[in-house]
């Protein structure tokens, strides 16, 4: 049932309790219900009364996300596929507090006023980028995990099957289906009956249809499955190999290999191994973003989701509930980057990082590119499990190696197949000596 200002409230699909006029016959029936519970002046007045919240958090949230990425920048020189993804994140909590969020926020404060027009095409654009950006962070968290996961878990294979393309790859794919599934509302995918747009924008899943809330609630909930089980997996890798009883057994050190041509120029490289303190922290961030979003996000989402489906109907704690706890994860993010030493930058790191990328004045390495990988006709056959003593290894520019680990013993070096002339070479930097 509605009220003048179209607010949805949590409407009697049966008439039990309600019923006025029993039906005739042995099996009763109701030919008619007294009217079911509407909106009272405190349910008005709540939306609006934290329309001004959502806007003073929204401000600080923007500064902050926006603060944590120039932080993440200025302390690193190369761009890692987990800083792109933190970085990606952070990004798209400033574009969820900038645009869905705060255009609710104005048009709940502007419906006040007794001269305001509903304009239909406002809501389909809240719907659509509100519904983008909520999946993208929720994919965005899990890919984080995943990646995270796959680092610790296997770490010659991580750095061998160039993690920074398909990171790039990942945040695309992630854009991609999140726009296409929450643009479809917005061209037809609703329920015509009733439509989420006409009198007040009413965008709680139940409002929508049946089809989208199913398929929101499926994603929603195998992302954050998914996103625990990876931080389940890497969170006890990294204390099996580095706080476990037999850490000094486990641990494997992955050399840094650098490719270089004839001429001795630097072509690509392959980052080693962190250290274990760097390592835990790392791996600690993650857990922690993981587990505040399913907490803030994740979790409250599928519930109000559900609970609506269930009822066929929205109340106005939902979207309360939904739109706090968006802005609540926006404003933690930057409070975890800070609070992790590797992501922590001074105010001068910062403006020397503002004024290079103004002045557009960046390392053109190739190692500073997120598309940058190993050369094709190199490859290093990622198999090995155990670290091998030696500092340095210069590999043949000649002949191309397959690189395999013998159970707690010696690396073994087979030549495959020759290579042309103008091949190029890997060298691992070592400490000399």
């Amino acid at each position: 049932m509605q009220d003048a200002r179209g607010l949805r409230c949590l409407r009697a699909t049966t008439c039990e309790g309600l019923c006025s006029e029993p039906g005739p016959g042995p099996r009763g029936g109701c030919l008619s219900c007294r009217p079911a519970p509407v909106c009272t002046m405190s349910d008005e007045r709540r939306l609006p009364g934290s329309a001004v919240g959502w806007l003073a958090c929204g401000g600080l949230s923007l500064l902050a996300n926006a603060w944590g990425i120039l932080s993440v920048g200025a302390k690193q020189k190369r761009w890692k596929p987990l800083e792109f993804l933190l970085c990606t994140l952070a990004a798209t909590h400033m574009l969820n507090v900038a645009v869905p969020i705060a255009t609710y926020a104005v048009v709940q404060l502007r419906q006040q006023r007794p001269d305001y027009e509903w304009n239909e095409g406002l809501c389909k654009v809240f719907v659509s980028t509100f519904y983008t950006l909520t999946l993208a962070t929720c994919f965005s968290v899990t890919s984080l995990s995943y990646h995270r996961m796959w680092m610790v878990r296997w770490p010659v294979n991580y750095r061998l099957s160039n993690a920074k393309k398909q990171a790039v790859h990942t945040v695309m794919g992630i854009w991609m289906v999140s726009f296409i599934l929450s643009a479809l509302p917005a061209v037809g995918w609703h329920d015509t009956s009733e439509r989420f747009y006409t009198h007040g924008c009413r965008f709680i899943v139940a409002e929508i249809g049946l089809g989208f809330g199913v398929c929101f609630l499926l994603l929603v909930g195998g992302s954050v499955a998914m996103g625990v089980v990876c931080t389940g997996i890497a969170l006890f890798q990294t204390l099996a190999v580095q706080v476990g009883p037999r850490a000094g057994h486990r641990a494997f050190t992955v050399p840094t290999i650098v490719v270089e041509d004839a001429q001795g120029k630097r072509r690509s490289s392959i980052d080693g191994s962190e250290p274990a303190k760097t390592s835990l922290q790392i791996t600690g961030l993650v857990a922690t973003i993981v587990i505040i979003y399913d907490c803030l996000m994740g979790f409250p989402v599928l519930v109000v989701s559900f609970s609506s489906l269930r009822a066929d109907a929205s109340a106005p704690w939902m979207a309360l509930c939904v739109l706090w706890c968006s802005v609540a994860q926006a404003l933690l993010l930057p409070i975890f980057l800070w609070a992790c030493d590797r992501y922590r930058a001074d105010l001068k790191a910062v403006w020397e990082k503002c004024v290079a990328l103004m002045a557009n004045d960046e390392d053109s390495d190739n190692d500073t590119s997120l598309e940058g990988g190993i050369p094709p006709d190199l490859v290093l056959e990622p198999s090995l499990d155990y670290s091998y003593g030696g500092d340095f290894v210069a590999l043949d520019r000649m002949a191309k190696y397959e690189l395999s680990a013998l159970e707690g013993g010696l690396p073994q070096f087979y030549p495959l197949r020759p290579l042309q002339e103008d091949k190029m070479q890997y060298l691992q930097e070592g400490s000399p000596g």
